[in-house]
């Protein structure tokens, strides 16, 4: 269990889609959005988790329409994202009630960006599986159930640090109209680019 969770820190600080998004929402509006992206991506580990002890994850990753049109959900979410972002003008931005979204909002969006992300199914499907110990006295199911628990303490720990830093920007940035634009636009290149990215998952 202990040699899981330190991998598992080590899989959560590799750059990817989820962190970058949490890098990205964090930098524009704030670290208490980042934290409800964050609270809404251990949202979807445990709905990810749920569907692998279910056998539900292997039957997607081996129907290759079933995939694909898993990938096209995750590319149109971030490219819908991306086009909320570029739609963000300096003229409009209004310091005294700045930009932002619900924390509904942002727990939404990181459900949704962790349950129509590939890479995420992929992940569940060869990191947890291989940890089970079949000798063990508890059952395999379990087991599976309390390492994704550890998935997502290990996600709090690393994204957490992630929103901490990420927030700077926005505690110096988030005043001036231009560089709200700047960020979201920039947020905006970078959904793109994840989006594009998930077409190269196989």
């Amino acid at each position: 269990m202990l040699a899981f969770f330190l991998a598992a820190l080590i899989v959560a600080a590799v750059p990817g889609p989820d962190n970058l998004f949490v890098l990205a929402q964090s930098a524009t509006f704030g670290r208490r959005a980042g934290l409800c992206v964050v609270a809404g991506l251990c949202t979807g580990i445990c709905f990810q988790t749920v569907l692998l002890v279910a056998g539900v994850s292997i039957i997607i990753v081996n129907s290759p329409s079933a995939f694909f049109v898993l990938q096209c959900a995750g590319a149109a979410y971030l490219l819908y994202l991306s086009f909320r972002s570029f739609q963000v003008r300096a003229a409009s931005v209004s310091i005294s009630k700045g930009l932002s979204l619900s924390p509904g909002d942002q727990y939404l969006r990181g459900i949704v960006m962790n349950l129509t992300n590939p890479k995420a199914v992929l992940f569940m499907l060869a990191f947890l599986p291989p940890a089970v110990n079949l000798k063990s006295s508890i059952d395999p199911s379990l087991q599976m159930v309390i390492l994704g628990a550890e998935f997502i303490l290990s996600v709090l720990i690393v994204f957490g640090l992630v929103v901490f830093f990420a927030g700077f920007f926005n505690d110096y940035l988030g005043k001036s109209p231009k560089a709200i634009r700047n960020m979201n636009w920039t947020s905006g290149v970078i959904f793109i680019i994840l989006a594009v990215t998930l077409f190269f998952v196989k």
